[in-house]
């Protein structure tokens, strides 16, 4: 192994042992599964990379939430109760396909086989792209 190798190796070691103290086993594993789904490098925090991707995100994820309860409410005459418990249910969603990104690519294919949700998809960004 090389120098550089070697201390490459070494620094994530002491990463695992350090949140392993902190955090315990499960915490390690969360933080593992967290960084290897979303490539974090480790001399940033977890904390930090998420609160830097939810900024990102909050602004995407409001127009999608949004027109969603809108199209349930006015279109669907859905009543608010049931509008909230879907964006409560919607929300904890996320956040399972946040730290388990195998869960989202599993709800997805089968989305995109019974709804037809990537075609759904490619087309509003065909649009979005001719409308400039």
């Amino acid at each position: 192994m090389k120098a550089k190798e070697q201390r490459i190796y070494l620094e994530g070691m002491a990463f695992a042992a350090k949140v392993a103290k902190e955090r315990g086993l499960d915490g390690l594993e969360a933080e593992m599964k967290f960084r290897g789904a979303n490539n974090a490098p480790l001399n940033v925090s977890m904390h930090e990379l998420t609160a830097v991707a939810r900024g990102r995100a909050k602004d995407e994820l409001l127009f999608v939430a949004t027109a969603m309860a809108e199209t349930m409410v006015e279109d669907m005459k859905t009543p608010p109760s049931i509008v909230r418990e879907f964006l409560a249910q919607f929300n904890a969603r996320v956040e399972i396909y946040r730290m388990e990104p195998e869960e989202f690519r599993k709800a997805y294919g089968k989305l995109c086989r019974n709804v037809g949700l990537n075609e759904a998809c490619r087309t509003f960004l065909e649009e979005e792209k001719e409308n400039g």
